[in-house]
């Protein structure tokens, strides 16, 4: 129970806080004439820091269904409580979209990820950013909280770190999600608002990150270096030979 609410409060906070940033300081200003350098990004890649440091000692600190599903692929959860998860970071993702529209108080310039001008010639190159974004992030949270090095002190930060450049990087291309729980709260708010185009491209927001994750979950697997404890452990596990 701990974990799902630890995953469910940290994906209300961290889409609310997308949704707030975005709206206020990001390419969308409430107004529609303010327009400062897209800070939205900096806002969220520390809020996610804060949140995995809060959280991560209990649930892991996902928050993500990708990175979910590749500490999964990678035997680091069980299916079950990775159900579980994802049940958690969608529901607390899309009641964060909605408290961030009831704070915004309009519903003009509503922040969703959408592919380049809603346009189908844009689909590729928004899938293959999204994928290769996701991999990178999934990759990062695998190697500093999953790996030899998962006892580190700086795990938060890369991680939220990883999520800023990324969005800066291909925000313009696929509107820089990486996150099916973020794409999914986003897009259904502002389609209750009265704009379901964003909508029309979900598919792509969770079949990309879902790509991107078993990419790095097999990068993983590839470049990890079992720690020796590990191996002890295995080694006396194995039937002794009699002869």
């Amino acid at each position: 129970q701990a974990k799902f609410l630890a995953e469910g409060i940290g994906s209300f906070v961290f889409v609310m806080t997308i949704s707030l940033a975005e709206t206020n300081c990001g390419n969308s200003a409430i107004d529609g004439v303010t327009r400062f350098r897209n800070l939205a990004p900096i806002a969220i890649g520390f809020m996610l820091t804060s949140l995995v440091f809060t959280f991560g000692y209990i649930s892991g600190g996902h928050f993500n269904p990708a990175i979910t599903l590749g500490v999964l692929l990678v035997k680091g959860i069980r299916v079950e409580l990775a159900s579980a998860y994802w049940i958690a970071q969608v529901a607390g993702g899309t009641i964060g979209a909605i408290m961030g529209l009831i704070i915004n108080g309009t519903t003009s310039r509503l922040p969703a990820p959408h592919v380049y001008k809603n346009a189908a010639q844009y689909v590729i190159r928004g899938f293959i950013a999204e994928a290769i974004f996701t991999a990178a992030l999934v990759t990062v949270v695998l190697h500093v909280a999953c790996s030899s090095q998962k006892n580190n002190h700086y795990y938060g930060l890369a991680i939220g770190m990883c999520v800023m450049a990324a969005a800066y990087a291909v925000g313009g291309a696929s509107g820089g999600s990486f996150n099916p729980a973020v794409a999914t709260g986003l897009q259904l708010v502002k389609c209750m608002a009265g704009n379901c185009i964003p909508l029309m491209h979900l598919w792509l927001y969770w079949s990309a990150p879902a790509a991107g994750a078993v990419v790095a979950s097999v990068l993983f697997k590839m470049t990890h270096q079992i720690p020796k404890e590990e191996e002890e452990a295995a080694a006396a596990e194995k039937p002794k030979q009699l002869y």
